[in-house]
């Protein structure tokens, strides 16, 4: 027995290594594959048609409908990563391709957040203020919303909001095997995400018997990155990586990757395993370089 636990813990350390320095070949291929992960997304989930809205002052109410919003940034043809030498070369480029894209994912989500805010303010609200609450409800998994009760638009607050670009980028190259993976080189998936329509991603070459997912397909890694927070903003899974976070802004303290991780025990079946290694790309990577001020 003790030569087995001692082997297993040598995988363990190998992978663990593997996964830090970027040296990944071909079978390392991620959860979305091998296991079954907590990111599957409801069927009613879709965050392409996401819309965001122009903050407004407290004592104006907005007046104009929401119209969906495109990114700013041009969305440039994703990196060959097998053809850069593991290690540095491939982190550097993964890192250079993937970090603007969660810049501008997490910048629509504070433009929703600071609206979301004046609203809260504001002492009346328009029949299209409260139509507008009333579907980010229901887009962020509140269906119950009241628009006219604070304590509900208090629990909105919580789920739009941003997600640690540090956190983000050690999500995608542990999921997508630093851009390498079948699912993030034919489906722009650098997360995981499942869908359940026939036709709407990629097949598991390890789906069990009966089972119906998919690796969800996107037309570009962008669109991969918003639905990832989408995915931690609304499904209740990741209702302790929320309370963290605002537990976070309540007491006015950076959001940190390293502290959000915690709150995804239930991301992979890896469980604390999976929470520890992502702590530990954050801090070898040196990736809290790459957050945002929010």
């Amino acid at each position: 027995m003790k030569k087995i636990v001692l082997t297993r813990s040598l995988v363990g350390l190998i992978s663990g290594l593997f996964l830090l320095t970027g040296c990944d070949d071909a079978s390392s291929t991620r959860s979305a594959d091998k296991k079954t992960p907590a990111t599957a997304e409801s069927k009613s989930q879709t965050t392409d048609k996401m819309t965001t809205a122009v903050p407004q002052k407290a004592s104006v109410p907005s007046s104009a409908p929401v119209e969906p919003q495109k990114p700013s940034l041009k969305l440039e043809t994703p990196p060959k990563f097998k053809a850069f030498a593991a290690g540095p070369p491939r982190k550097q480029a993964f890192f250079e391709f993937m970090t603007p894209l969660i810049h501008q994912a997490n910048q629509q989500v504070m433009k929703k957040r600071d609206h979301l805010k004046s609203l809260i303010a504001a002492q009346t609200l328009s029949k299209t203020d409260q139509a507008w609450l009333k579907k980010e409800g229901d887009l962020y998994g509140l269906e119950d919303l009241n628009p006219t009760q604070t304590s509900d638009l208090k629990a909105l607050l919580t789920r739009i909001d941003v997600v640690p670009t540090s956190l983000a980028l050690a999500q995608a190259a542990n999921e997508s095997a630093w851009g390498t993976s079948r699912f993030a080189r034919q489906a722009n998936n650098y997360f995981g995400q499942w869908c359940f329509s026939k036709g709407c991603g990629l097949v598991p070459k390890q789906r069990s018997k009966g089972a119906i997912h998919e690796v969800r397909a996107f037309d570009h890694p962008y669109y991969s990155v918003k639905s990832y927070i989408h995915n931690l903003n609304s499904h209740r899974t990741y209702a302790q990586l929320r309370k963290i976070r605002a537990q976070l802004r309540q007491k006015k303290q950076p959001l940190t990757g390293l502290k959000m991780t915690e709150g995804l025990v239930n991301y992979s079946a890896r469980k604390h395993e999976y929470v520890e290694e992502l702590q530990s790309m954050i801090r070898y990577n040196k990736l809290t370089q790459y957050n945002q001020k929010s």
